[in-house]
């Protein structure tokens, strides 16, 4: 009986300060961890996610940049952090929905040891064209590309198993085309190609494409976000272009260790859904092609769960591995 009584006071001890560590949230400097180096995009969302919590939570946010093997060394410095909430991760799409697929080997498990928070942004992926190209739009361009197989290509601006690499093999299974791809090393020499008629076709971020569109450098063919860009307003969705259900966002969300308390995780959710409503935040994020995203905990875990289902798919039909 006594050992009973003392295991029930035990246990109320533990949950006690387990409470109290909670409550206390946060009560020492956070660290936020950007998979690449600064200036990028997944930079700038990190920044802007560290400067609002700075605010928020009333606690010093900093940021520390760690872009090696391809965004797996700030996730393994992640989870080697105590599952506290005073360690976040900046993940994307690329790195949370198409790595489990890209990648065999791993030092951690992407789905079982880290937990999504919130979804920052989704900027849109763009189908681009060189002035070359005869067609004018999208059912054009698929005309085309069935009349001419194998013979048109399309730049990939970070290589093999590069985002844009893998949306183009989306528009080739769902348009029924086959069109080749060419990896380039980073989007400015795919961009230079594009504009130069070495290669027929790209997909890329709207923000990068936006300057060569607006001068007339190349065509604009449709892009990937459910809706119309504000920055990009004459430029259709593939829906409205008749490829219906095509679309093709990137996204960055915050992430931490998979441990950590849920009252945490809940509070850092309400502030980040706090920054997604302030009217400066949503204008630099407007400004830099991003549609704001956000929502709950449970819709950040079931859009995830989505998303791996969409590229893997793709990812597993097309046969790339970068193992």
């Amino acid at each position: 009986m006594k050992i009973k009584i003392i295991l029930i006071v035990f246990c109320l001890l533990i949950a006690s300060l387990v409470k109290a560590q909670n409550l206390a949230y946060p009560n020492k400097v956070i660290k936020i961890f950007v998979p690449a180096t600064a200036a990028g995009p997944t930079d700038f969302i990190g920044r802007l996610v560290a400067d609002f919590l700075t605010k928020s939570l009333n606690q010093s946010v900093v940021v520390d940049n760690l872009p090696g093997a391809g965004g797996n060394q700030a996730f393994q410095a992640l989870l080697r952090a105590d599952p506290d909430g005073h360690t976040m991760a900046i993940g994307s799409q690329s790195m949370m929905a198409m790595g489990p697929y890209l990648y065999k080997h791993t030092p951690f498990d992407h789905e079982k040891d880290f937990i999504p928070v919130d979804i920052i942004a989704a900027p849109a992926y763009i189908l681009v064209v060189n002035n070359g190209v005869s067609a004018n739009n999208l059912q054009e361009l698929i005309t085309l590309a069935k009349t001419k197989p194998g013979q048109l290509n399309y730049a990939s601006t970070n290589g093999i198993g590069s985002s844009s690499h893998v949306v183009g093999e989306l528009l080739k299974r769902t348009a029924q085309i086959d069109i080749v791809h060419v990896p380039y090393k980073g989007n400015a020499q795919a961009t230079t190609d594009l504009i130069g008629g070495n290669v027929q076709m790209m997909f890329s971020l709207s923000s990068s494409m936006t300057q060569p569109i607006n001068s007339g450098a190349v065509k604009a063919i449709a892009i990937g976000s459910l809706k119309r860009s504000p920055t990009l307003p004459k430029v259709p969705t593939f829906e409205e272009s008749g490829l219906t259900g095509f679309t093709a966002s990137s996204w960055f969300g915050v992430f931490v260790r998979a441990g950590t308390s849920n009252l945490i995780i809940q509070k850092i959710n309400l502030s980040l859904e706090q920054m997604l409503q302030d009217p400066n935040v949503r204008k630099k994020l407007l400004s830099a092609g991003a549609d704001p995203a956000g929502g709950s905990v449970e819709q950040a875990a079931d859009f995830l769960r989505n998303e791996r289902q969409k590229w893997g798919n793709v990812i597993k039909s097309a046969q790339i591995s970068l193992d």
